[in-house]
């Protein structure tokens, strides 16, 4: 008996990223799960008098996207944030003077928060410091994020209030700039911002996360996105907020979190992390909509900040020493790893540059030679330059790479992949046809806030390589493209696996969860340089229209 579907949709290009990469004309639902895949005629058998069809002409079904690696908290905090990307500001002068508007309109002593610049796009060339902010903000202390969201600057009574002097030693895996005298600049770099800077920064109430958290599942279902993987579980404050958003019927995306237990270099139960793994929940405790991920470590700096740890000094450094820096010793990473292994737990290892790559495949390498265990998943989260041979270990461990975000490789620009690394290691950046064809999963993703969560800006990057959202930009190593049908099942199907998760959603196939996005575009048919312009113009999230165009 053929069951009546609730929703359908004909005349298309549905794109189900099965195992075959068929491209069907139709799908139908009913309640929450595909019923029917194929041609018009196919899909017919299904739809009754109370069906609703829907006729997308042409236009691309695809699976709903998945970012796995996105920050969800800060995502939905920072839109109230001063904008300081490079999208919004060209100079220090222009961020100076959005401090001073906002000082205006903002009470005595109160903290301004702004996220986002980048100094290889400021015509300055370099890091906003106190000197720069002091004169328009004397009274309010002043916190600007980098645009790698690992690294801050602060004006003077910033500095004061959380405590930084010219005796404050750097912190392991951090470091303060100072001027000649010894004095505090206002740049503080890498692991400050776990030791100093989430400290002492005013913390957001549970409604102001309530609303955050509301915000980020409508915004990201606005770009057909319908499950995320919240890459910073840190605060015990964060989860109940999601249970509300579910207890309200307002939670319209499914989430993992991942958990976070060390505090830069040693392990913290007091952490929500820390207790949850104290208490026994294991990756892959919860259900479809809130769910626990993988175990979440940092190794290195960052590649924006150019502080990712690499084999041979920075090609822009002047004095040709600087290797950037790492958050740990190889030994701490080698007990982290194999604890979390032994207790059946995913590792989450965030490792930019090739020294930092290096030391997590040791860590996973010696955890899995100890305790064997087979399908374990782990997950190098970013990783943006690797060596052939690295590669090949991942390949062999079964490692996923979890890019993290292909629209960083615009972010990256060229300052920060030809500049940073030079020419020739720079072909090994960002390279994710080299991974694929040795056998590794790799997905989609975003990192934002650092970069928007469009998964179309995603592919673009994947096709194109270009370094600038531009026709005419510069190209990072075209042998490392992928195809549009491998970019959509590194944001499909890759995702979902990378949570142990393929059997329920990533691909349109019978009996999977009925989560679906509508392009505006015949993805396919495009030229690469038009892709960045589509837009999902429908989203469907367990059978039900969560967002219309």
């Amino acid at each position: 008996m053929v069951c009546t579907a609730d929703l359908a949709f004909v005349n298309g290009r549905v794109i189900t990223v099965n195992p075959r990469d068929e491209i069907a004309q139709a799908i139908s639902v009913r309640r929450n799960r595909i019923v029917a895949v194929g041609s018009n005629d196919q899909v017919r058998e299904t739809i009754g008098s109370k069906t609703e069809v829907i006729d997308i002409a042409g236009k691309t079904l695809v699976p709903g996207f998945i970012d796995p690696h996105i920050h969800l908290a800060h995502y939905g905090s920072k839109r109230q944030w001063l904008d300081v990307g490079h999208g919004n500001v060209h100079s220090i002068r222009e961020i100076a003077e959005l401090v001073a508007r906002r000082v205006a309109k903002t009470l005595r002593g109160e903290w301004i928060l702004g996220h986002g610049f980048n100094p290889s796009r400021l015509s300055e060339r370099r890091v906003p410091t106190r000197l720069d902010l002091d004169t328009v903000s004397p009274d309010h202390p002043v916190g600007l994020q980098h645009a790698s969201g690992m690294s801050w600057t602060f004006n003077s009574e910033g500095l004061r209030l959380l405590g930084v002097r010219a005796e404050t030693p750097d912190p392991p895996g951090g470091r303060i700039d100072r001027d000649e005298r010894g004095l505090p600049l206002g740049p503080l770099w890498d692991n400050c911002r776990t030791f100093i800077i989430e400290p002492g920064l005013p913390k957001p109430t549970e409604d102001e996360l309530y609303e955050g958290a509301r915000w980020s599942c409508r915004e990201l279902n606005r770009f057909g996105i319908t499950s995320a993987h919240e890459a910073d579980l840190k605060s015990a404050s964060q989860l109940p907020v999601w249970q509300r958003l579910r207890d309200n019927g307002e939670l319209s995306l499914r989430v993992n979190f991942l958990l976070y237990t060390v505090r830069a270099n040693f392990w913290e139960n007091d952490t929500a992390g820390g207790q949850l793994f104290e208490a026994g929940i294991r990756t892959g405790f919860g259900d479809q909509w809130l769910r626990i991920g993988p175990i979440c470590i940092g190794v290195d700096g960052s590649g924006l900040g150019q502080t990712a740890a690499l084999f041979e000094p920075y090609a822009n450094d002047p004095r040709g020493e600087y290797r950037g820096s790492v958050r740990m010793t190889q030994e701490e990473l080698d007990a982290f790893c194999l604890k979390v292994h032994a207790a059946g737990c995913q590792i989450a290892a965030v490792a930019i540059g090739e020294r930092g790559i290096e030391m997590a495949i040791q860590a996973i390498e010696k955890a899995v030679s100890a305790a064997p265990r087979k399908n374990h998943r782990h997950r190098l989260e970013h990783g943006y330059l690797w060596t052939g041979d690295q590669i090949r270990r991942a390949a062999a461990l079964g490692l996923v790479h979890n890019t993290g975000g292909p629209p960083l490789l615009q972010a990256y620009g060229v300052d920060s992949t030809i500049g940073a690394w030079g020419p020739e290691r720079a072909l090994r950046g960002f390279p994710f046809r080299s991974l694929l064809d040795a056998g590794l999963i790799v997905t989609g993703g975003s990192d934002a806030p650092v970069v928007g969560p469009d998964p179309m800006q995603g592919i673009d990057c994947l096709v194109t390589r270009r370094l600038e959202p531009r026709p005419d930009a510069p190209v990072l190593n075209p042998a490392e493209r992928v195809s549009v049908l491998q970019a959509i099942r590194m944001y499909t199907y890759n995702g979902a696996y990378s949570s142990f998760e393929e059997h329920l959603k990533g691909s349109l196939e019978v009996g999977k969860l009925a989560d679906l996005a509508l392009l505006s575009e015949d993805i396919l048919r495009l030229n690469a340089e038009e892709i960045r312009h589509v837009r999902a113009i429908m989203t469907i999230l367990n059978g039900k229209v969560v967002c219309r165009a």
